[in-house]
């Protein structure tokens, strides 16, 4: 796994003219990780699609990116604050559309 800095919250309202805004969050982590998180959040149903996005996936960056995505999917489901959030991801995770 490579360490590296990582946004930790990617979502498009966080982007303005192809630079990164409002990084509290920013930690140093796992890069497919912060995608995995996109993925979620732009509720794509094929996260291993945000690879084009990482500079050197390695043989094993679609299972991981996977996993992460469950992960974080998981953790909506459970901790979310924001109810839409909340039930999207239990429904996401559950497979009821």
């Amino acid at each position: 796994m490579t360490t590296t800095e990582c946004y930790r919250n990617l979502q498009v309202g966080h982007l303005l003219a192809g630079r990164l805004l409002d990084w509290e969050l920013a930690v140093f982590s796992d890069p497919l990780s912060d995608l995995s998180r996109l993925a979620v959040r732009l509720r794509m149903p094929e996260p291993a699609d945000t690879l084009v996005l990482a500079p050197r996936p390695g043989p094993a960056a679609e299972r991981w990116v996977h996993l992460c995505w469950r992960i974080h999917l998981l953790a909506d489901a459970v901790c979310s604050t924001v109810p839409v959030v909340r039930e999207r991801a239990r429904s996401e995770r559950l497979g009821v559309a």
